[in-house]
């Protein structure tokens, strides 16, 4: 993949992590599912980054 293409990926999945957690604080639903879910997108999103960088 091409470095342009992996960064947009990581910004995507980073902006998508920061929405969840966002959810979570403004009661969309219960804070801590918010806030899990989007430490396991920006992990999966670091993951990412590592492997194919």
């Amino acid at each position: 993949m091409e470095d342009k293409h992996m960064d947009m990926l990581i910004y995507v999945m980073g902006f998508l992590g920061l929405i969840v957690l966002l959810g979570g604080v403004f009661k969309l639903y219960t804070f801590k599912y918010g806030l899990f879910a989007a430490i396991i997108i920006w992990f999966i999103s670091g993951a990412a980054k590592r492997y194919y960088s």
